[in-house]
Parts: structure tokens; C-alpha cells; sequence
């Protein structure tokens, strides 16, 4: 194998020199930047012709390329090793001549190394970090090691480098490939997954290949896949034509049937078969068809066929990071080997040189090389490897190399992980920790940095790997405290993975464990036990499980004090006792303000959302935008989801548009962080929305959502799935379906335990759908229990549907006038436009039953007005049939709703950013999103708002109560 001339490199288009693309990158105009790693061949892009087949997924590449110019969007290609993803890839640059193109590619032995591909994407664009918010340019350039930073906000990363392929994109098109995303490291595929939901108004194309099955945690449904399968038979034939090979052949046809559709196969096999045949022999025998893999299979028999030396010489290219050739050169004469030994491997394909390295011609090699190498010499190839290396590099060499516990080792990726960890880089610290903690001798050591690496894997969003490493840190963990503290992280995990039952057992198993030694833990292992309980329907367990929380927090100060207070007032809330819960909330509240930590902010959180089902619900929405201002402030979402999600239960009370917009960001936020309860909860809540507006599709089609990504794991939330699908029916007219969904969600509740209200907003619907269907004592019987509850609680909204209650179930027209007169007393004090004009419909009907049709105008025409307004369509084409039916003549039309409802949930939360007063600089920063972006959302906010000015949009949005 020839030493490549350095001539060579420099003049080829493939060659790479990060620091010569940044200085160059100025340059205007389509231009392809090809990183290291790149699929052999991308400097002679193939034409069209080249690729055999995928006529469906050449039309989506070639739709997303096509738009380049106008706007961007995102495509993620998976399927089996070999099956055509890079050859997709290829077609997408071949296609792309109008913008410029990036290409990256994961490596699997540059995975350890933190934002490897983001930087191979990201620094030939170095001119642009210029254009960002001066911390998204500091997290940037810490996270790719160009400055020195305390600790990088990963989330800050994932925006910068939003914005600066958003800027990219505004100079020029900008295509970014990413081959092998699945050997990416992990913080660079949390990045790409980040920007590829945010592209759609960018003019960047994100096209990602991954093999198929290795998805990260979260739920990717938001970013367009297609999954690459087998080529049919003519296809196959096709291809084995360009090899000089066709139906007459009897090996060929074996080739067929032996690939089942894989073209890397099919080409392998045909290579195999030119090379037997032009010795003289042919290659069949039974190996061919030996169990596995069918690549492996494949490239296992022209191993065999290579030289002793030339095997020999191959483990060290598998086993080495790309190595450089003068490495290669060294490495190998350990073994009295040369780089000539590479010869033969490079004749069949096996190998290639580029950018000065040796690498193996195709990724699947790796473990098919290592796996014919024995277990005593692959160690020692390892050794030799790290003997002639640095830094993060050597570090995994040695522990390749290890061949049992080492701290020497253990320490030195310890240290690593606590680099990564600074530059922000938690999905990369993980695996070292995990690894230091794997070859740590000393147990307590092996604990401790499992632990770490479960916390870096949680808080990086891996969740599933932070509850394995919490199982395996728990077996070798033998202090009572650490133990505890690794309960609490699996606790957590198992919460957000969606098995609350799960962890609300083991959160309380462990509370009691670690009671007698430290009562502050148990206290907080109790505390975290309470949201999973709620989740899994077990309120009154929660209320039992919170008063301990609180009883063992006696005597303790600050955030551990008011956190067990807060977990013991929600409960009580939620049990019934309103009035003792409300007070404390009340108090703590008063003790946060003016606290911004993380912590006391989710502490913050969770009061407010408690106020807002103690029928304080202006109170709590203001709580709530100041929390939601500070996570957007600080680049800090995580807590995104859930504030949202509880400003949204405020909202949708009155004001539709606003929680529609906050429910959409939430489900983005959990599904970007794979919270598989929220992501339910957020689905449900839109699902609601949709039956209120008369979009019964749409509802149906999230509460299956819901249940094909939670089943019954989250019995919590099953309630409000029926309860949407119950509003769904009624407000089709449908009273029996009504019925059957609101009273299993009704006994769900029951069942928890759950006594408060505020939460079965459906309630009175059922009275109504039993009346409806002929079961008079039902809906006596709901109308009794909200009177109980009502004197009970206080709160407005159980008053305001034991009113309704009574219209619909009054003996005359006087009784029903008298309760429509106290249910508008209620619906003065407290703002729930739909409630009141449901009660007003209820009692426009009754009163033209008892023929009272003067004295039913009135309400009804308000109730179609306000149900207009709100853009519930069902509801108001029932009331404007009602109002025909009083004798009302003149034309009836409603208020049209008002212009914000005219906004895309996105828009709305645009708009409210810039009339609080944002920038657009700011704005983006706040929604993490790019710049262009926050004004391309704009300019269609002006146009259906009807302004022309900041000041103008600030009016409007106070005028519609979403600012101010």
C-alpha cells in the first residue's frame, strides 16, 4: 500500500483542513465542503442513473433539495446495513446544484469524542458564529473546544448551532448530509435531532442516515423518516448487469436469492465471484450460506481469502481511530508488519486511504475483522494503539485494552468525563463515566461513577440508559446514602420513561430503607414518590406518601422544607381538602418569589400549577409566564413542558388560541426530551381542543396517539383521554357514545381518588348526556355530587355546573330561570367564557321547552356569540338553530373570532414574545429558534393581525388578554 503524496491530498475535492474551510467559507456562491468520513466516491457524485430503484425516496430527497431556495426541512433515512442509504445521500448532492453542500459522518470509534460531527459540520461556517447571542456563541465555541468556558449550557449549543446554519442558509442553500447518524456521539446527534424539528422556515436541508433500530430515547415522529427496504427482484437483476453478470447465470441467480434485496450484498457477492473466477475457480460452498448477517457473511469470505499478514495488518486499522498513515506506519512494525501488508486488502475493497488516514472501506467491517481476531490479541493491538497516542484517544485505547478492573484507567476517564461534563457535553461524559465505573476495582468506586453516569445519561436524555446504570450502580453500592441517592435517579427515569407505578414502588421502598439513617433523604425520596403516584391514579396513596414527605422535612429550612410542604399541599388539593392546600400554596408562594434557581423555579412551578386548581387561575397564569420567561431566558428548557402544560390547564378555561399554542410547544419539548408522560399529556390536552373546536378527526387521532405510546402505563392520565373523547361525542351530538366514555371516566376518577372539580371540566356533559339518553337519575346524581363538592371546596367551577345542572333538571320554566341567574352569578366572578355559554345554551333550551321562547332569546344569542368567538363550531351551529327555533328572524351572526385565533400556535407564541417587548434577536433566543425564523413568523403575524407595527401588535395581544 503507497504512502499517499501530501500533493494529493491538498488537490483533491475530498481533502478536509478544518481550519482552511472556516477562512474559507466566506466565499459566496454553491460550494461543497466534505468532511472527514465521507462515503467513498462523493467527489464523483453519481447522476441519476446510479441509483438503482428508491423511486419513492429519490422523490422526497428531491422535494426537499428542489425547495431549497424557498424554504428547509429535515429527512432521516434508515434501514439495514448495506441497503442504500449513502447512495441516497449521494443522489440527494448529485441533485443539490444550486446550494452548498455539507457532508459528515459518524464514526464508530470517534463516538467517545464529544461533538465530533457537530463540529465537522459547524466549523466550516465558523464566519457565522459571529451573528450569534453572545452565550449561544460562548456555548458553541466551548462545546467544539475554540474557548475556555466554565460549563456549557447544552441547550444554549443546540441553538447556537440552530442559528448558525440558519445564517449559513441566508447567505446560500445550504445542504448538510449526515452518513452513519447512529455512530455519531451522542451529544452531536442530540444537536441534529434538536435542529432538524426547526428547519421549515430555514433555507437548510438536514438528510441523516441511520441503521434502522438504533434510535436514541425520545419519540421522533416530528422529523420526516423512510426506511429503506429490500429492492425487488428486477432491481436486483438490474444491478448485477452493471457487474457483467445476468439471468443466464446460475451463480447469479444464487447471488439474488443469497442478498434478499441488499444491494451491498449483491455487489460484494459479485465482486467475490469476479475475483474466484478470474484465478480459474468457482467460490461456492456451504460457508456462503452460513448463519448471519448478510454483509458479514459476504465480506467474512473475502477475508479468508486475503494473506496471513495481510488479516494481520487489518486488526489494526479496525482497531484504530482512523489512524493517520505515520501512525500506521509505527504501530505495525510492533509486529514486524508494513503498510505494504495493506496491499491485498486494498485490491478487494477492504481498505482505503483518505485525508491521510486508513480506513476500512465500509463501517460493517469493523466488527466483522475484530470478530475473527482473538479475544489475547485484539487486547494487545489496543495496547500498542494507546502506547503511540494522547489524550481522550489514548484514554479509550486503555480501556479497549483493559482486560479487567483498572483505576489507573478508571481515573483517567473519570477525568474525561468531567471535561465533557464542563464543556456541556452530558450525553459524552455518560459512557466514560459508565466505563470508569465498569473497571473501577474498588465497589463504592464502581457506584459512584455508575451513578454519575446515570445522572449525566438522565439530565443528557438518555433516559433509558440512566435506569440501567442506576440497576447496575445499585449491585455494587453499599452505602445506605448512595444508595438512596441512586433510588431517587431511577425513580425519576422510570417516572418519565411512563412506568409511575414502577418507580412510585420503589421511591417509597427506598424512603423506608434509608428512614432510620437520614431522614432528609427519605423526605425526598417520599416527595419524588408523589407526582409518579398521581401519574398512576393513586391519589390518596399520594396524599399518604406527601403528609410523610412533609412530617420528616419538620425542622428542616429552605428548598427541602418548602419542596415537601408544596408536594403535601398539591395532595391535599387534589384529595379534596382545598381550602387547607390553597393556604399553603399561598405561603410558600410568598416565600419564592425573588428565588431564580433551578430548583426553587420548579418549586415555583408547582405551586402555581397547584393554585390553578384551587380556582386561582389569574393568579397562577402570571407565576407561570414568569417561570416560563426565566427557563427561556436561561436556556434552561427542560422545565418547559410541564409549565406549559400547566399554563395551558389555565388557559383552556378561556382562551383557546393561547392553549393551543402552549400544548403544541409542550409536546415538541417532551417529545424532544423522550418524557413519555407528558408527552401524553400534552397529546390529551390537544385532544380536547380539537373536540371543542368540532375537529372530532383530529381528536380521535392524538388520543390514539396517546395510547399507542402509553397503553395503560399511565393510568393517571386515562381519565382525561375518555374525558376528551366524551367531549368529542357530545359535541357531535352523539349522547350516548358521550355518556359511555364520561362515565368511565368519571368511576376512573373515582378510582384515584380524585375529588377536585377543576380537573373533570366534562363533568357536567355527562349529567347532561344521561339526560339526553333517558337516565334522568344519573344526571340527579351528578348534579348532587357537584353540590357536595361545591360546599366542600369553595370553588367557582363545581358551583357553576351544580347551576347547570339544576337548569337542565328543572320542573319549570321559573326554576331554571332562577338557576341560570345563580350560575351567572359564579361565571361573573370567575372567567370561563365556555362554561358560561354551555350553561346559557342548557337554559335557552329548556326555556323554549317549557315555551318560554322570549325569555330563551336572550341567553342563546349570547351563547352564539361567545361560541363563535371562540371558533367551537358545533356549538354554535346547535345555538343558531335554537335561536331559529325561538322565532328569531334577522340574519344571526355571531362575533367572529377574534385575529389571534387566526395565528399558528408558533405564530401566537411569536407574537407574544415580541409584544412582551423581545427583540427578534431575543425572541429567538427565547423560542430557540433561529433569527430568520422569529421574522418569517412575524411578517405572517402582521399580515392576518392587520398591523404594521410593534406597538400596533402589542395592543392587539393585549386587546385579545394574551399580554398584559
Amino acid at each position: 500500500m503507497e504512502e499517499p503524496a501530501m500533493t494529493d491530498v491538498s488537490a483533491s475535492a475530498a481533502a478536509y483542513d478544518p481550519v482552511r474551510a472556516a477562512d474559507d467559507s466566506g466565499a459566496h456562491g454553491p460550494h461543497r465542503v466534505v468532511t472527514p468520513g465521507v462515503p467513498d466516491g462523493v467527489t464523483s457524485l453519481p447522476g441519476p442513473a446510479a441509483l438503482v430503484g428508491r423511486r419513492a425516496e429519490r422523490d422526497l430527497v428531491d422535494g426537499l433539495v428542489d425547495a431549497l431556495p424557498r424554504r428547509g426541512g429535515a429527512l432521516l433515512l434508515s434501514g439495514e446495513p448495506g441497503i442504500g442509504k449513502s447512495m441516497v445521500l449521494r443522489h440527494a448532492a448529485a441533485r443539490c446544484q444550486d446550494a452548498r453542500v455539507l457532508w459528515a459522518c459518524g464514526v464508530e470509534s470517534e463516538a467517545v469524542l464529544p461533538y465530533a460531527v457537530l463540529a465537522d459540520v459547524l466549523l466550516p461556517l465558523r464566519r457565522h458564529f459571529g451573528e450569534l447571542p453572545s452565550a449561544q456563541r460562548s456555548a458553541v465555541e466551548g462545546c467544539l473546544a475554540l474557548t475556555d468556558v466554565a460549563e456549557s449550557n447544552p441547550y444554549a449549543v443546540c441553538a447556537g448551532a440552530l442559528g448558525v446554519l440558519a445564517a449559513a442558509g441566508e447567505s446560500w442553500p445550504l445542504l448538510v448530509l449526515v452518513d452513519d447518524l447512529h455512530w455519531a456521539d451522542p451529544s452531536s446527534r442530540q444537536v441534529l435531532q434538536f435542529v432538524a424539528r426547526r428547519l421549515a422556515t430555514e433555507r437548510v436541508a438536514l438528510v441523516m442516515a441511520a441503521r434502522r433500530g438504533r434510535q436514541e430515547d425520545g419519540i421522533q415522529e416530528s422529523v420526516p423518516q423512510t426506511t429503506l427496504g429490500p429492492l425487488s427482484d428486477d432491481e436486483c437483476w438490474t444491478l448485477l448487469r452493471r457487474q457483467a453478470l445476468d439471468r443466464t447465470d446460475r451463480a447469479a441467480d444464487r447471488i439474488v436469492r443469497l442478498a434478499n434485496g441488499n444491494p451491498l450484498v449483491l455487489v460484494e457477492y459479485a465482486a467475490a465471484l469476479a475475483r474466484a473466477r478470474a484465478c480459474g475457480t468457482e467460490p461456492w460452498d456451504d460457508s456462503w450460506e452460513a448463519p448471519g448477517p448478510l454483509v458479514e457473511r459476504a465480506w467474512r469470505g473475502q477475508l479468508r481469502m486475503l494473506p496471513a499478514r495481510s488479516r494481520k495488518a487489518l486488526v489494526y486499522v479496525a482497531a484504530g481511530r482512523a489512524p493517520q498513515w505515520p501512525l500506521l506506519q509505527r504501530v505495525l512494525a510492533f509486529d514486524g508488519l508494513t503498510t505494504a501488508d495493506l496491499d491485498a486488502a486494498e485490491a478487494a475493497g477492504l481498505v482505503r486511504m483518505r485525508d491521510g488516514a486508513c480506513e476500512l472501506r465500509h463501517p460493517v467491517l469493523r466488527p466483522v475483522v475484530l470478530g475473527q481476531c482473538a479475544t489475547v490479541r485484539r487486547l494487545e493491538v489496543y495496547r500498542r494503539l494507546a502506547t503511540l497516542s494522547s489524550g481522550e484517544l489514548q484514554t479509550w485505547y486503555l480501556a479497549a485494552a483493559a482486560p479487567g478492573p483498572d483505576e489507573s484507567v478508571a481515573a483517567r476517564l473519570v477525568s474525561d468525563a468531567r471535561q465533557a461534563r464542563q464543556r456541556g457535553a452530558l450525553a459524552a461524559a455518560a459512557p466514560a463515566w459508565r466505563r470508569a465505573g465498569e473497571l473501577s476495582p474498588d465497589p463504592a468506586d464502581a457506584a459512584r461513577r455508575l451513578f454519575e453516569a446515570a445522572h449525566d445519561a438522565f439530565y443528557g436524555g438518555t433516559t433509558r440508559d440512566a435506569a440501567e446504570w442506576c440497576e447496575q450502580a445499585l449491585t455494587r453500592s453499599q452505602d445506605p446514602l448512595l444508595t438512596a441517592d441512586i433510588e431517587l435517579l431511577r425513580g425519576q427515569a422510570c417516572t418519565w420513561l411512563g412506568d409511575p407505578g414502577r418507580a412510585h414502588q420503589l421511591l417509597v421502598g427506598a424512603a423506608r430503607t434509608v428512614e432510620p439513617v437520614d431522614r432528609s433523604r427519605a423526605s425526598q425520596l417520599y416527595g419524588a414518590a408523589v407526582v409518579p403516584a398521581t401519574m398512576d391514579g393513586r391519589i390518596r396513596d399520594a396524599c399518604d406518601i406527601a403528609a410523610r414527605c412533609e412530617a420528616l422535612a419538620d425542622g428542616m429550612h429552605g428548598t427541602r422544607r418548602r419542596q415537601a410542604a408544596v408536594m403535601r399541599a398539591r395532595a391535599e388539593v387534589l384529595g379534596g381538602d382545598v381550602s387547607a392546600g390553597r393556604t399553603t400554596l399561598l405561603a410558600l408562594l410568598d416565600e419564592t418569589r425573588g428565588l431564580t434557581g433551578p430548583e426553587e423555579r420548579q418549586t415555583t412551578m408547582e405551586i402555581a400549577q397547584g393554585l390553578s386548581w384551587t380556582g386561582d387561575g389569574d393568579l397562577a397564569r402570571r407565576v407561570l409566564d414568569t417561570v416560563i420567561e426565566g427557563v427561556r431566558r436561561d436556556n434552561a428548557p427542560a422545565l418547559l413542558p410541564y409549565a406549559l402544560l400547566a399554563r395551558c390547564q389555565v388557559e383552556m378555561w378561556s382562551r383557546w388560541p393561547m392553549a393551543r399554542a402552549d400544548a403544541t410547544e409542550a409536546l415538541r419539548w417532551a417529545e424532544e426530551f423522550g418524557h413519555l408522560a407528558m408527552t401524553g399529556y400534552a397529546l390529551i390536552q390537544l385532544a380536547r381542543l380539537d373536540a371543542l373546536h368540532g375537529d372530532f378527526a383530529d381528536c380521535h387521532k392524538r388520543v390514539a396517539q396517546y395510547e399507542r405510546w402509553c397503553g395503560s402505563r399511565l393510568r393517571g392520565l386515562a381519565m382525561f383521554a375518555r374525558g376528551a373523547l366524551g367531549t368529542s361525542a357530545f359535541a357531535a351530538g352523539d349522547a350516548e357514545a358521550a355518556r359511555t366514555h364520561l362515565e368511565a371516566a368519571f368511576a376512573l376518577a373515582d378510582e384515584m381518588g380524585l375529588v377536585n372539580p377543576t380537573l373533570m371540566p366534562w363533568v357536567a356533559d355527562l349529567a347532561e348526556a344521561c339526560l339526553r339518553t333517558g337516565a334522568r337519575e344519573g344526571a340527579v346524581a351528578v348534579a348532587d355530587w357537584l353540590r357536595e363538592r361545591d360546599t366542600a371546596t369553595g370553588l367557582a367551577w363545581p358551583a357553576a355546573a351544580h347551576a347547570r345542572c339544576r337548569v337542565m333538571l328543572a320542573r319549570s320554566a321559573e326554576e331554571a330561570a332562577d338557576w341560570l341567574a345563580v350560575a351567572e352569578r359564579v361565571h361573573a366572578d370567575k372567567e370561563m367564557a365556555f362554561e358560561a355559554a354551555r350553561t346559557r345554551l342548557v337554559a335557552g333550551e329548556v326555556l323554549r321547552r317549557f315555551r318560554r321562547p322570549s325569555a330563551a332569546r336572550e341567553p342563546l344569542l349570547l351563547a352564539q356569540r361567545t361560541f363563535t368567538a371562540l371558533g367551537a363550531v358545533p356549538w354554535a351551529v346547535r345555538a343558531e338553530a335554537e335561536v331559529a327555533a325561538t322565532g328569531h328572524r334577522s340574519a344571526v351572526h355571531g362575533d367572529e373570532p377574534p385575529p389571534v385565533a387566526l395565528l399558528t400556535p408558533q405564530e401566537l407564541q411569536v407574537a407574544r414574545a415580541i409584544g412582551e417587548g423581545l427583540s427578534n434577536v431575543e425572541a429567538a433566543a427565547s423560542l430557540f429558534l433561529s433569527r430568520k425564523t422569529i421574522e418569517a413568523h412575524l411578517t405572517r403575524v402582521y399580515r392576518k393581525l392587520g398591523v404594521r407595527s410593534r406597538s400596533d401588535l402589542a395592543r392587539c395581544l393585549a386587546h385579545a388578554g394574551v399580554t398584559g
